[in-house]
């Protein structure tokens, strides 16, 4: 399965990169290399090429941050080889790709007791 990104409003990118001068666009974009490009029956792959597979993940974690009212969601993976990060919100079809994560990842990651 192929995981696509939502991009974000142009005139949104602009104004961040003149009020930052040009740092925000730069970290959104690294930040996206975490996050899932393709998933299949053995693993992930990251949109920075790194390959992890399902059995690899230790930790499934809902991640919720609050800023002046603004509140996002996102899901961490966590394994030795880093951590993948799904932005249900920011992916097209995203709830599909939660709902395909969580049934490859072993039960010990999404805390299940066996």
């Amino acid at each position: 399965m192929e995981v696509k990104v939502i991009p974000m409003p142009g005139c949104l990118m602009l104004v961040l990169g003149i009020f930052t001068l040009g740092i925000a666009p730069i970290l959104i974009k690294l930040k996206e290399r975490s996050w899932p490009k393709l998933l299949d029956e053995k693993g992930l792959v990251t949109r920075g090429g790194k390959c992890i597979e399902w059995i690899e993940f230790t930790k499934f974690e809902r991640v919720i941050t609050r800023v002046q009212g603004t509140t996002t969601e996102r899901f961490d993976l966590l394994s030795p080889q880093g951590t993948v990060s799904v932005v249900v919100y920011r992916l097209q079809e995203g709830a599909q790709v939660l709902e395909y994560i969580s049934q490859h990842l072993p039960d010990y990651a999404r805390g299940v007791q066996e």
